[in-house]
């Protein structure tokens, strides 16, 4: 449709075309390759026209839409056409488009949210169903060929899952379960997807995947091995949120005897048995997610455990359990780790108190003479002026020549003041949200005097530390793309 739109107009004759295009992305944000190769290429000045089927093609979120069609394109100069929208920028120039295209934009928004709703709706019946809705058979089912929301048992797998069973059963501690699956090298649920052809890469940079105990109390707890289907166990924040958080187990939904079970009921009950006996002595208060260490092994990305004294070594339980991994070599003194860090957040800190004066300063010199607020003032007097030449014209004071050559002076002035002003408001735009954005890297300031370590700072600002030696870490910041950016311009980079 839109080739042949293309092809019927003849300003477009010659014209170089390229598409763009997001197939299985969700239009309620712009995390699309697409789309970003797309405004890549426009902020490039690669394009000068954009063409769509409708403007939910660029994407369900009616702020965000509205903001490219009134801003940033418009900024770059890239004229839009929506063909069923009946949509030229073109057309509205200095102006926003309309209500009508601002109203199919909410309508677009409020489409996807009900779209989500009808989905989750179904989903939900599936699982009352019994029914299994993901993506991938778990470790030691396969989805059966003639109906995918089947399970059926895979053999290769299911030995593991009844062996670990019938250790945990049989009263072995997690810890020795756990060093003799690594011992012996047996594929961890990851890496036997992957061994049968999975394309999803669980361990990016070569990283080695290994057993632990928090892998097997998932598998002891999972009713699923006993032939119980099991879901509604996490649910989406919100129809435009990517982040998941968990149901309380009394709305979880279970459908009982949906499928053949790995282990008997009894095998079940009773490697959850001592599981029970293992957990007793867990914390009342376990850590949530923006109190977990930053401290983390190179090589398998887990959390470095500390031992019981201030001055003790951390280490990567992983090397605990896999002796022959590059992980057991892996350890530094806690003590000497967190102040290490501390000092860090204090350094960046002091660093970027120093760049915020002095872009300040910068900022202040490039806006010396460009108020905005100023040029509008100088369009309105052209307006009062255009409108008292005209009436000395009517009255005779003025001639006609005098007249036409005064309004044309005034709205050429007059042009190039719009322009200007535009330019100003929507570099504005673009400074403000780049303030957005340094304003949570610049609340590292926060901790100028911070004085001892704390977890919850720590991971607020950082995104992981990494151990290479007794005495050496690598440190990678939540913001370090904006700090970088920061620091360029401060250096005039």
């Amino acid at each position: 449709m839109l080739r042949k739109y293309i092809s019927e107009k003849e300003e477009f004759q010659g014209a170089a075309v390229q598409e763009f295009f997001d197939d299985g992305y969700t239009g309620r944000n712009f995390e699309r390759p697409g789309f970003k190769k797309m405004i890549e290429q426009c902020r490039m000045g690669k394009i000068g026209c954009i063409v769509v089927k409708d403007l939910s093609r660029l994407g369900r979120n009616y702020v965000e839409v509205g903001n490219l069609l009134e801003q940033v394109f418009p900024f770059l100069g890239i004229r839009v056409i929506s063909v069923n929208d009946s949509y030229d920028s073109d057309s509205f120039i200095g102006q926003t488009g309309g209500l009508d295209v601002a109203f199919k934009n909410l309508v677009y928004n409020l489409y996807s949210k009900d779209l989500s709703n009808k989905v989750k709706s179904a989903v939900n019946t599936r699982m009352k169903r019994g029914e299994y809705i993901g993506p991938y058979g778990i470790f030691g089912y396969q989805k059966a060929p003639e109906d995918v929301y089947k399970l059926v048992i895979d053999e290769e797998a299911a030995g593991i899952i009844r062996r670990i069973f019938q250790m945990v059963g049989d009263g072995m501690p997690r810890k020795e379960v756990v060093k003799l699956l690594n011992e012996e090298h047996v594929p961890t649920p990851a890496v036997y997807k992957q061994m049968k052809g999975c394309t999803r890469d669980w361990f990016p940079n070569g990283k080695k995947g290994s057993w632990n105990t928090s892998m097997v109390a998932k598998i002891i707890r999972d009713e699923r091995y006993a032939g119980h289907m099991v879901g509604h166990k996490k649910v989406y924040e919100s129809f435009d949120s990517k982040h998941q958080v968990g149901v309380d187990k009394s709305e979880w939904i279970v459908v009982r005897d949906t499928h053949e079970g790995i282990v008997t009921q009894e095998e079940f009950d009773r490697a959850n048995a001592n599981m029970r006996n293992v957990v007793q002595g867990k914390k009342k208060n376990p850590a949530t997610k923006k109190k977990f260490s930053v401290i983390v092994c190179p090589y398998c990305g887990l959390t470095l455990r500390p031992g019981k004294r201030q001055d003790s070594f951390m280490y990567c339980p992983t090397g605990r359990m896999h002796r022959d991994s590059p992980c057991s070599v892996v350890r530094i003194r806690k003590d000497v780790a967190e102040q290490t860090l501390v000092e860090l957040v204090r350094m960046q800190s002091q660093l970027l108190v120093t760049a915020e004066q002095e872009l300040k300063e910068k900022t202040q010199k490039r806006k010396k003479g460009m108020d905005a607020e100023c040029m509008r003032a100088e369009i309105r007097r052209l307006e009062e002026t255009k409108v008292n030449d005209y009436e000395s014209y009517k009255e005779g004071k003025l001639s006609r020549k005098t007249f036409l050559e005064r309004k044309k002076e005034s709205d050429m002035r007059r042009q190039e003041l719009s322009e200007a002003v535009e330019e100003l408001e929507a570099q504005e735009l673009v400074e403000d949200d780049s303030q957005r954005k340094y304003g949570e890297a610049f609340r590292i300031k926060e901790y100028l005097n911070l004085e001892k370590f704390d977890k919850a700072v720590m991971a607020s600002l950082i995104e992981s530390a990494k151990v290479i030696g007794e005495d050496k870490m690598e440190v990678t910041w939540k913001y370090q793309d904006v700090y970088e950016k920061i620091l360029g311009e401060m250096q005039g980079q």
